[in-house]
């Protein structure tokens, strides 16, 4: 059943969506008057869920139109009508979707009471009369901007909307709304804007309005997206040449980052990742790192926190003051290794090998020990995936094979495809070889192009493999697999051949089938394929 393969948690986050999409007006009125007509007329048919959040459906109008409603994201649902927006079809098929969960008329009624919400709006919006309209000139009138509004998106929207879909879609969208025309200035406050919107998902939870384990995992894309918005708007902020107009809003940045940063729990790698990104793209002035580490140290004083620990650690980083930082390391916790990865990218992408080689010496048995962690797979690999990105490309302009190496080596089974790589540019044939079989690979799943290759460059690292795969074979007990093993140990045959180890074959052979002449099957596939005579 339909309802069984989407939620009803992403149904009402799409109406919340669509309440902000669909302003009140008479036209509007119109539209949703014309998609309750269809509804009810039961014109929507043939509905089927393509993923939990997507459902496709036809509806009957002057002719049949399909529909694509996309319950995350409402706006880039589609219809193939020749409306390029929101058309009477994509609402009459998510009403016949949002009635599967709740009654239709609490989605009309509520929009229709618009008017009145908006009268309630004006109302809230005199309460706050000063704080309007921000004022580019300063972040202070941004920040005070960012709360009225939040005091107005809380005012008008019922208590059990405040979630971090409708956070997202209506508050952030209505700050969107006053952004600065000037390009840094508009970087700068999608930076703050977005940070804003972080800060109250948190205030949220703090009352209760959200459950921080429950909602968890709905929450996560929204979070994914605000960082999108920050780092995109640092690298706009990158091609220029900051000026000094921005100083003001710099300096007084990171007091709102702080807070960020002493939030406990939940999306702390996040959080940390765009507090250095911040301090390393667009703070990273030695005035204002040594008045945050003063700040940062006063509060590590009054409680712990790995927020606040790796705050300085950071800020160490960017004083390049390594012994601090390497101190530290030594007594990181395994699963602590993603928290490193800004470092290592920053100082690769500054191209300063010579202090990257130091920092991958310390973090050497850090990433040994992560291996050693019992996390699903996808997980540990992602992760040393993407260190090994970062390695590989200092030791391409590095020449420091030792290093990775020692890495690759020593993380596996999880550098396995880094360090097979590795080994057959490096033309070192037997390891490759050995290596697949020790993370399960068979001499028959490794492409044929490959072992032609090996097989004419170092025979000799191909043998082992074909011994394991004709005794697997024997060891099934029936003709068919027989047949295989044959087949292998005829190219078992030409690869002594060509390392020159006739002698050592005919002794293996010969061993081969008087262990095995009880196995009459296995003696004819032998003789068939000319690998022993009639009389052995």
């Amino acid at each position: 059943m339909l309802q069984d393969m989407i939620s009803k948690e992403d149904v009402l986050a799409a109406a919340e969506q669509l309440k902000e999409l669909l302003p009140y007006n008479e036209e509007n009125v119109q539209l949703i008057k014309k998609a309750l007509i269809l509804y009810r007329q039961d014109s929507v048919y043939r509905l089927q869920a393509a993923a939990p959040t997507e459902v496709s459906a036809y509806v009957q109008d002057v002719v049949p139109v399909r529909v694509t409603l996309n319950l995350f994201l409402i706006v880039k649902s589609g219809c193939s009508c020749p409306s390029d927006t929101i058309c009477r079809h994509v609402l009459a098929a998510f009403l016949y979707v949002y009635a599967l969960f709740e009654r239709v008329g609490s989605f009309t009624e509520h929009w229709l009471e618009r008017e009145k919400l908006e009268e309630s709006k004006e109302l809230v919006r005199r309460q706050f009369q000063e704080k309007v309209l921000p004022n580019e000139e300063t972040l202070s009138s941004w920040l005070a901007f960012f709360d009225s509004e939040y005091s107005l998106w809380e005012a008008r929207t019922p208590a059990g909307s405040q979630t971090m879909q409708g956070l997202y879609y209506g508050y952030l969208s209505a700050l969107k709304k006053h952004a600065p025309k000037k390009p840094e200035l508009k970087s700068l406050y999608q930076i703050h804007s977005a940070l804003a919107v972080w800060l109250h998902m948190f205030r949220l939870m703090e009352s209760g309005k959200l459950d921080a384990e429950k909602d968890f995992y709905s929450m996560n894309p929204y979070v994914e997206q605000l960082m999108d918005t920050i780092y995109t708007s640092i690298d706009r902020l990158k091609t220029y040449a900051l000026s000094f107009s921005l100083d003001p809003f710099l300096d007084q940045t990171p007091p709102v980052l702080r807070k960020l940063l002493f939030k406990e729990d939940y999306f702390q790698y996040e959080r940390l990742r765009v507090f250095g990104e911040i301090w390393s793209a667009l703070l990273n002035r030695p005035k204002w790192v040594a008045r945050e580490q003063e700040i940062l140290a006063k509060e590590a004083g009054r409680r712990f926190s790995p927020e606040v620990r790796f705050g300085r650690l950071h800020l160490a980083f960017l004083q390049k003051d390594d012994e601090t930082v390497f101190a530290e390391i030594t007594r990181f916790p395994p699963d602590a290794l993603p928290y490193t990865f800004q470092w290592l990218s920053e100082l690769g992408a500054k191209k300063d090998w010579k202090r990257l080689k130091t920092w991958y010496g310390h973090i050497e048995p850090l990433a040994v020990s992560y291996t050693r962690l019992d996390k699903p797979f996808k997980e540990m690999r992602d992760c040393i995936g993407e260190l090994f990105v970062m390695l590989s490309d200092y030791a391409k302009h590095s020449h420091d094979d030792s290093l990775f190496e020692r890495f690759a080596s020593g993380c596996l089974p999880y550098s396995f495809t880094e360090y097979s790589q590795y080994l057959y540019e490096k033309r070192r044939y037997a390891e490759w070889v050995e290596i697949h079989s020790l993370v399960g690979f068979s001499v028959w799943e490794i492409e044929k192009d490959i072992l032609k290759e090996i097989a004419a460059n170092d025979p000799e690292a191909l043998i082992p493999s074909y011994h394991r795969a004709a005794a697997f074979f024997i060891d099934q007990k029936n003709r068919n697999a027989y047949k295989e093993a044959a087949r292998h140990l005829k190219k078992l045959r030409t690869l002594y051949k060509k390392a020159k180890k006739q002698q050592v074959w005919e002794r293996y052979i010969n061993q081969l089938s008087g262990s095995y002449k009880r196995l009459r099957a296995l003696q004819e596939e032998l003789q068939k394929g000319k690998l022993i005579d009639g009389e052995s």
